[in-house]
């Protein structure tokens, strides 16, 4: 069943990847790969902390959980079919605005 999920949101982050430019495609690349996992965790649990402790700062903030939440999803396989659902949906907004 976490089979199903992991390959929802590799599909999804594979969509993701093709949207964004060359910087931000290399660091999700790398973000993924098995070697950053112990910065990878640390890093989401972080950028969950900042986001709810200090919602209001303008460059770190709200916006910071649900990239937390991405990161984490990699390790914790409940997290992966809603933001499977929720990168999928951001990326048909996406590019229905960039029409």
């Amino acid at each position: 069943m976490s089979n199903k999920g992991k390959q929802k949101l590799d599909h999804a982050v594979d969509d993701l990847e093709r949207e964004v430019p060359g910087k931000a495609r290399r660091f999700i690349e790398w973000a993924r790969s098995e070697r950053a996992k112990w910065v990878r965790i640390p890093l989401a649990l972080s950028l969950i902390a900042v986001g709810i402790l200090v919602p209001y700062l303008p460059i770190v903030g709200v916006e910071d959980v649900p990239f937390g939440l991405l990161l984490l999803s990699y390790d914790i396989p409940f997290l992966r079919k809603p933001m499977a659902a929720t990168i999928e949906w951001l990326v048909h907004l996406w590019r229905g605005i960039k029409k």
